[in-house]
């Protein structure tokens, strides 16, 4: 009987709490192993998200820049036709169809506040107009749009002209194309001011119909862009800033440097940024929980 008795009976009151405290030490653990894997994953997500968007950004201005001044078959004498150099589509007298200049920008300022880029769309880091013609040819057989600018190409000529017109040729082969007219600038916003908390963003505005300059998004989470204009010397190529080109040199841009600070889109927790970025003339220095990385690239312009 007291065999049976010793073999029924159960745990004790310190055994049970013995056991308790080992099964809360092991979920414990398991917890903090499952936040630790948790937060690491999260902070992989926002450095890949980061990284994506300025790899893309990165890409985006290389190709963009790769094609700016293309002009055709005209290698000379580009031109508006009509009142074109006189007219305003959004961003100043004569701007939109300045075929002649490719490439033109402003150094950490915004010279279209007034205009087409209002201040409070416009955050920090230089702007970048790139102008040419459009990469597909339109066939003779094709009814132009009425308010749209395009680019007549000849041999010895290109001119800017509005459609549904086609202006006389004067040489041949010929070659129509949309005109392409694009304002690069870094946005305090990713989709409007109202988004809470703010994502900087990579933004242009784009000539289209109206003809008018219209705002698309790019790349969010790109915080700064700098440029730098490389004008080929006697020497080789020597590279300015936008506020020191000289104005008769723009023209003469055969080269581009362009850097590109890209930003997480959330603060990591515990996490403090102190670094300091430098993009040619420009040093950004860091005081939150942002992470960065800087995305430089060097183009040279084909046409």
């Amino acid at each position: 009987m007291k065999r049976s008795l010793s073999r029924s009976r159960g745990f004790s009151i310190v055994e049970l709490m013995v056991a308790l405290t080992i099964g809360l030490i092991i979920v414990a653990a398991l917890l903090m192993n499952f936040t630790a894997s948790s937060a690491s994953n999260r902070t992989n997500a926002r450095v890949a998200e980061f990284q994506t968007n300025g790899r893309f950004a990165a890409d985006f201005m290389r190709r963009e820049l790769q094609h700016t001044g293309f002009a055709g078959l005209s290698w000379t004498n580009l031109t508006q036709t009509g009142s074109l150099a006189t007219t305003d589509y959004g961003c100043g007298v004569g701007f939109a169809a300045n075929i002649n200049q490719p490439i033109w920008g402003a150094n950490d300022s915004n010279p279209f506040s007034g205009s087409c880029i209002p201040a409070a769309n416009y955050a920090t880091g230089d702007i970048l107009v790139l102008r040419r013609a459009g990469l597909e040819t339109i066939p003779s057989t094709t009814t132009l749009a009425s308010n749209t600018l395009y680019f007549r190409s000849e041999y010895l000529q290109g001119s800017v002209f509005l459609g549904p017109t086609r202006p006389a040729a004067l040489q041949t082969p010929v070659a129509d194309y949309l005109l392409e007219t694009d304002v690069y600038y870094i946005s305090p916003w990713t989709t409007s001011s109202a988004e809470s908390p703010k994502v900087p963003a990579l933004y242009r505005l784009t000539l289209g119909a109206g003809p008018a300059m219209s705002a698309q998004l790019i790349a969010s989470g790109i915080e700064n862009m700098q440029v730098q204009y490389g004008v080929s010397t006697v020497g080789g190529t020597r590279y300015y800033d936008a506020s020191t080109v000289p104005a008769s040199l723009w023209t003469s841009v055969v080269a581009v440097r362009l850097w590109l600070l890209a930003r997480s889109t959330d603060a990591e927790p515990n996490y403090s940024n102190t670094s300091s970025y430098t993009m040619g003339d420009k040093t950004v220095t860091a005081s939150d929980g942002f992470q960065r990385q800087v995305f430089p690239l060097v183009v040279q312009i084909r046409n």
